[in-house]
């Protein structure tokens, strides 16, 4: 069993998780400049850029950015996780379970309250994300309910919250070289 480590991600890093997303999400290309124009994004927060390592190789990345539900009253602070990415051949190393651990456990540290990602539903549950749209929370897109899922790391964070998703720019931008 490999033995995965998980950190921030450091300037150093980013030539590494550039071939990991592009090899996970093969073509790959649009999440790699995803990555790379979240990171130029105000509010980016590297220590909620993380890597998974193995034998000091990066084999995994994950990546929450800030994003809020609007509300009838205001926006309500989340992140939104995107991407999580493990590179091929490394997928039963554990290191996307070690990736979501970690950065949800950091996240929390870190005070924030919500978490919202577009995704398999079955993986994601395990970590305790549940379909959003009945918990007052919608996309911005038309997505199947299912895969549009939203995880409280406060108890109570979506009490009385009812509103749409507004992802950063950086999601709606043309990000083409």
């Amino acid at each position: 069993m490999p033995s995965v480590t998980v950190r921030a991600e450091t300037e150093a890093d980013h030539a590494a998780i550039a071939r990991v997303v592009g090899a996970a999400f093969s073509p790959g290309e649009g999440e790699v400049r995803l990555v790379d124009a979240i990171r130029r994004a105000p509010g980016f927060d590297p220590r909620l850029s993380l890597v998974a390592e193995d034998d000091g190789a990066v084999i995994g990345h994950l990546l929450f950015s800030p994003c809020l539900i609007e509300t009838a009253t205001g926006g309500i602070p989340a992140l939104a996780l995107a991407p999580l990415a493990v590179i091929p051949g490394h997928e039963r190393s554990r290191a996307g379970t070690a990736l979501m651990q970690e950065g949800l456990a950091e996240a929390a540290r870190l005070g924030h309250r919500i978490v919202i990602v577009l995704g398999h539903p079955k993986y994601y549950r395990r970590f305790g994300f549940r379909p959003a749209r009945p918990r007052g929370v919608a996309a911005p897109w038309p997505v199947p309910d299912a895969v549009f899922q939203v995880l409280e790391l406060a108890p109570g964070a979506l009490e009385g919250v009812a509103g749409t998703v507004r992802y950063p720019a950086a999601f709606d931008a043309d990000v083409t070289p």
